[in-house]
């Protein structure tokens, strides 16, 4: 009997079970066409997001905003997207969109050759 275990039946010279060293998969290097589909899928995502980013920031303060038919017809929706808090909420959406593109293409790293 040892001090980790109450079981009279492990013999003190015998193997004890413990941790298995397990090693990780060999590493494969992407064929061509997956690397480019790769980098092809992050330059969409950093346009897009981009893109999205600058409409956000900009957006609710052009005339767009605030003179479009859909919330003219709804005098309590008009008045909370007139909202100086709710203004700045939709460009702080953006600033953070517009981060997270340019966060992902300055950390693209691809894996060594």
């Amino acid at each position: 009997m040892n001090a980790y275990s109450d079981l009279p039946d492990e013999a003190e010279g015998g193997s004890k079970p413990g941790p298995v060293l397990v090693m990780p998969p060999p590493v494969t290097k992407p064929s061509r066409s997956q690397l480019w589909m790769h980098r092809l899928w992050l330059a969409v995502f950093v346009l897009f997001c981009l893109e999205v980013g600058i409409i956000l920031i900009v957006g609710p303060w052009t005339r767009a905003w605030t003179e479009n038919s859909l919330s003219s017809s709804y005098p309590a929706v008009h008045e909370f997207l007139m909202n100086g808090f709710v203004r700045g909420a939709v460009s702080g959406l953006g600033v953070v969109d517009f981060w997270i593109g340019i966060a992902r293409a300055v950390s693209y790293r691809e894996s060594a050759s």
